[in-house]
Parts: C-alpha cells; sequence; structure tokens
C-alpha cells in the first residue's frame, strides 16, 4: 500500500511540534495573578483587562504580555492588532521571552498586521530564545536538525539538553523524531525502538504532536506494523479536537480501510 501521509519525519515535526496554539492561555499561578486569573477564567474579560493593566502598570512583564494577547483577540477591551504589537513588544524589551517568540511567530507568519520578515523573524527568535523561551530554544533546535549536517545536530542537541532534563515534552518529542530519522537513515533497530518508545510514551500522556506521529507510523506501516485501526482511532481524536491536518489524515486511513475492505480476500497460502 502508497504511503498515506507525510514521508519526512523531520518535516513531519516542523509541522506539527510548532504549531501556534489559538487558545494562549493568559492565566498564571503566580499569587500576583490570584484576582486576574479568577475574573478571566469566569470569563469577565473587561475586569480582567482591568486588573492585568494594574499589574503591568507595577512593571510585571508577564501582564504586558497578557494585555498584547487580550487586546490582540479582543477580550476585555477592542480588538487592536497594532496594539497588540506595541505590547509585545513593550514585553519583549523589558525581557519577556513568550512576548519575544510571539513577535518571531508573527514576522515568520506576517501576523498582527506586519509584513513577513524572514531577518526579523530569526532576530526576535534569537532574542526569544536567549531571554530563556522554551519554544523560541525547541524551534531554534528544530532549524538547526533541518540543515542536515552532523556538525548543526550537534549544536541542536546541546541546546535542547537543559529542557530533556526538564522532561519538556515538546524538546523530548523533537529528539525523539531526530534520533528515529537517523535510526531509520543508519538502519540502526535499536535506535528506531528507543525512539518509537519515547514517541509512545508521550502519545500516552496525551501529547499531541507525538500522537499524530503515532497515527502517521501506524497508517503507513513502514517503520511500524500497520495498524489502520488504531490510526483511525487516534487521528478521530485529534480530529474532534480540531488538531491541523488530522481531519485530512482521518479520510485517508478512512479510505484505506475501505478499500482494503472491498479488496478480495487472497487465499491462505499452502
Amino acid at each position: 500500500m502508497k504511503k498515506l501521509l507525510i514521508a519526512s519525519l523531520m518535516t513531519i515535526a516542523s509541522h506539527t511540534a510548532f504549531a501556534a496554539d489559538a487558545k494562549t492561555s493568559v492565566t498564571k499561578s503566580d499569587p500576583l495573578f490570584a484576582k486576574a486569573t479568577q475574573l478571566y477564567e469566569a470569563k469577565d474579560y473587561s475586569a480582567a483587562f482591568q486588573e492585568m493593566q494594574r499589574l503591568a502598570n507595577a512593571g510585571n512583564t508577564q501582564a504586558i504580555y497578557n494585555l498584547g494577547y487580550m487586546t490582540q483577540v479582543g477580550q476585555g477591551t477592542t480588538k487592536d492588532e497594532k496594539k497588540a504589537f506595541q505590547y509585545y513588544q513593550d514585553a519583549s524589551n523589558k525581557g519577556f521571552g513568550k512576548a519575544s517568540f510571539t513577535l518571531a511567530q508573527a514576522y515568520n507568519n506576517g501576523d498582527l498586521g506586519i509584513t513577513k520578515n524572514d531577518k526579523k523573524y530569526k532576530e526576535f527568535l534569537d532574542k526569544a530564545s536567549n531571554q530563556g523561551s522554551e519554544e523560541a530554544i525547541v524551534e531554534s533546535a528544530n532549524i538547526l536538525f533541518r540543515q542536515g549536517k552532523p556538525e548543526y545536530d550537534q549544536m541542536a542537541v546541546q541546546k535542547l539538553l537543559p529542557l530533556l532534563r526538564k522532561n519538556y515534552y515538546p524538546a523530548m518529542h523533537l529528539k525523539a523524531v531526530y534520533d528515529l530519522s537517523i535510526g531509520v537513515k543508519n538502519k540502526n533497530p535499536i535506535m528506531q525502538q528507543q525512539a518509537i518508545e519515547s514517541l509512545k510514551d508521550l502519545a500516552k500522556n496525551g501529547y499531541v504532536p507525538s500522537l499524530m506521529i503515532l497515527g502517521n507510523m501506524l497508517a503507513n506501516g513502514n517503520i511500524i506494523d500497520q495498524d489502520l485501526e488504531q490510526a483511525k482511532n487516534i487521528f478521530s481524536r485529534l480530529a474532534e479536537a480540531n488538531y491541523p491536518n488530522a481531519k485530512e489524515s482521518l479520510a485517508k486511513v478512512e479510505e484505506a480501510i475501505a478499500a482494503k475492505k472491498a479488496a478480495p480476500a487472497q487465499a491462505p497460502k499452502k
């Protein structure tokens, strides 16, 4: 059976592990945010915005970032991408890595009313990484892995090590995908199996990009044994959650299942 989905593991990683989360939370466990969190979760966005303003005026960079997000989506205030950009820029200038990463994504995708700019994307990605943004560190490592050169691979692994020690799922996922790619390329079954087990563990813990990878492998059957029903189950769950590409993957798997059922049964070998 021909392969159903994306062939390149590193390509899968770049399209699944780092997709922007449209439901970015503005809450924080810090006691300073207790009132704002309570108001936000109660969907009293106007009062939550005012509380965030109070914290931002006291110099809290998380609060400044949150004002940017709420302004971007129009929660508790008028939706205004230009003003949201200014909030993010302020938080970034004050050292808040997530704001710098948000600006990097904006320049990469042409969001927030700005023009795509590869140079600015790299500039803010590096800035976010240096400010300790875990998302930026993982994305930087992924860019290095995609160069396909051993020296860049070593640099990427070094970037990921602190996050791997913290069991940060996106870093663990990317490292497992890289190991699997190298294992397949070098025909190293031990390395392949270790990487597959890592991805399965992440999938069991509900990490969606690993579920997507596992679903692809089960559908294709080129790395692990094909199991279309299990792949269908995974993609059904992801499609219900509106995860990118899950509905398309589910449709392809359902087509393959239907074709398999319609095919004439083969006589048993003697």
